[in-house]
């Protein structure tokens, strides 16, 4: 009977943990279970005989974490697969041949940055190496966005008529490590004709998942899984400790199933125990209807920001940087903001931790600098400096602090010479970062999106590389690109052409040069910032302050006209906290 039918017919009863319940049972081993599918393929086998014994229906292959992330070739992860799905078969054989086998495919994570083209391939082996054993169910686990489920499932469908269930891990709050929530999972998991049942596994346990999933709505009558943790674990000597609590974990799965769940079992923590608790309590009875309709959360229409109208109008941008101390001492960006307001520009962004070199925190000064002068702030977001629970925090701790403007970058490595002393981060990059915002608008923020703008480094080798980045940065929302500082006609160029390439919304760099000294540093030292001779040239040594000022401020007045038919807007940098000279050429280029 295929799993249609089955399901068709009544609810299926999953397995429970592989990793956890190995850990308990074989305490002495020392390989991970994947890698005892070829070095004890028989203690494998007998886990997948207990929890067919204990009433499993469906077990998944022994393949979760078999992915060149935790072995050392992808020649290696194939004979891995190939060897669990042979145990999973010879287990079926064994109690009746009756259950369904599923091929479990644990989610690949990209720390190293190769890029999604890289991750795909990988995916696309480990599917074909499943096809190639007559795999006919999928299981996609553990996910926490859709970046590489869309692809993975459309090839899937493309290959073969398997049936494809997606899981995805979020916590007690209901969202995912990237942010993405439940009601967002639902909505977007229910409308894709390449996934036949979707759901939640791992993360968090039976007591908060019934509670979640109560109060949902669903689209649509497509299959629901629902195979959560047995609680949340401690950490002991070592080792991580789930506790036995198999009657509560049943009594909740209990309230799971009369929500219309259709696919139940466990994840970390349950043993073939919970599993026969739960064949003995939920009894493979007439579905209760899923509630189907719309989340209360999805609202059409909004009110958009006052720089989002402005960018629909194709009104000119004047956004004015400034650098946050290196102190406590404010009292210059205090003063500067309020000139720059003045002076009539629309936005102050303020860098974080430029050059890996620490400053105040970005967001903390922008709400205090926001609330005191009026002036709307947009604070940098790097990512090289915190994790993903450090980064959604600030964003939620910024949002309720009336932040809506952000610029969201990688980050500059750290420097050699604190590398051992000081650690980066990175488990975003920015375009990742950016994909993780899209969430967080659709979610926590859906009343009032947050709009975040990136970075556009023009001086690449390759423009049309450039100008795919730029290109993938707009698919993850963002609506705005700030370049570097500008000076030739070259880069003028060079801009004019990805922006006809793309359509991007550019924010050319303005950073007028204040002595003949910050021109030749700038000209010498500063990588990918090209000054002509000419403009060099209209600097001396001997210039007084002010003279050398008043040609910092008719050349950057000179290079915004030149560019004023490419540019949607201009991001003037601050030199030396002169707020002073910004403000005067904010006010001549606002005269064009």
């Amino acid at each position: 009977m295929h799993v249609r039918e089955q399901l068709k017919q009544g609810r299926i009863l999953t397995d429970g943990a592989m990793g956890t319940y190995f850990e308990t049972k074989y305490p002495g081993e020392e390989q991970m279970a994947e890698a005892c599918n070829i070095s004890a393929p028989d203690k494998i086998k007998q886990i997948h005989l207990e929890y067919l014994q204990s009433g499993a229906q469906l077990i998944r292959t022994n393949t979760f974490a078999a992915n060149t992330m935790f072995f050392e070739d992808i020649d290696m992860v194939k004979k891995l697969i190939q060897a669990g799905y042979q145990i999973a078969e010879e287990a079926v054989a064994e109690s009746g041949g009756t259950a369904f086998i599923a091929a479990d495919i644990g989610p690949i994570y990209d720390p190293q940055f190769l890029g999604k083209e890289e991750v795909l391939k990988e995916y696309y082996t480990i599917c074909d190496t499943f096809l190639d054993c007559g795999a006919e169910i999928f299981v996609l686990e553990t996910q926490s966005e859709f970046t590489y489920v869309e692809e993975v499932t459309k090839y899937l469908k493309q290959k073969k008529d398997v049936f494809v269930i997606v899981q995805f891990s979020v916590d007690k709050n209901g969202y995912t490590r990237t942010g993405l929530g439940m009601e967002r999972i639902i909505e977007k998991a229910a409308a894709m004709d390449t996934i036949d049942a979707y759901g939640f596994n791992c993360g968090i346990g039976a007591a908060h998942l019934s509670r979640l999933l109560s109060n949902l709505v669903f689209p649509n009558d497509k299959f629901v899984t629902a195979l959560p943790n047995a609680g949340y674990p401690v950490e002991l000597r070592g080792k991580i400790i789930y506790g036995d609590n198999q009657d509560y974990f049943v009594e909740m799965m209990e309230q799971i199933a009369d929500l219309g769940i259709e696919i139940l079992g466990g994840c970390c923590g349950t043993t073939p125990q919970y599993i026969k608790g739960l064949k003995q309590a939920v009894k493979p009875h007439a579905y209760v209807k899923k509630k189907i309709g719309t989340n209360a959360s999805e609202e059409g229409g909004r009110k958009l920001l006052p720089i989002e109208a402005k960018l629909k109008k194709k009104e000119k941008l004047y956004i004015v940087e400034l650098d946050p101390p290196f102190d406590t001492n404010i009292t210059k960006v205090m003063q500067g903001a309020e000139t720059i307001k003045e002076a009539g520009a629309d936005l102050i962004t303020l860098a974080d931790s430029p050059m890996a070199r620490t400053r105040m925190d970005a967001g903390k000064l922008a709400a205090k600098v926001q609330r005191e002068t009026g002036i709307p702030v947009m604070p940098h977001i790097c990512c090289r400096d915190k994790n993903v629970i450090a980064m959604r925090s600030g964003m939620l701790g910024d949002y309720v602090n009336d932040l809506r403007y952000f610029l969201v970058v990688t980050g500059d490595p750290v420097g050699r010479d604190d590398k051992g002393v000081v650690t980066p981060v990175f488990d975003f990059n920015s375009i990742r970062f950016m994909e993780y915002l899209t969430g967080m608008n659709q979610d926590v923020f859906a009343k009032e999106p947050v709009v975040y703008a990136g970075a556009l480094n023009y001086h690449g080798v390759n423009k049309d590389a450039i100008c795919k980045r730029v290109q993938l940065k707009m698919e993850k929302g963002c609506s705005m690109f700030l370049t570097q500082p500008v000076y030739s006609k070259e880069d003028m160029e060079r801009i004019a052409y990805i922006k006809e390439k793309t359509g991007a919304k550019i924010m050319c760099g303005i950073m007028p040069l204040v002595s003949y000294k910050n021109a030749m540093f700038m000209a010498n030292e500063m990588p990918g910032i090209r000054i002509p001779e000419d403009i060099i040239g209209r600097y001396q040594p001997e210039m007084t302050r002010e003279e050398a000022e008043e040609t910092g401020i008719a050349l950057a007045v000179e290079i915004a006209d030149q560019m004023k038919e490419i540019a949607d807007g201009y991001y003037f940098m601050t030199p030396f906290n002169r707020a002073g000279m910004i403000a005067e050429i904010i006010k001549k280029v606002k005269r064009f």
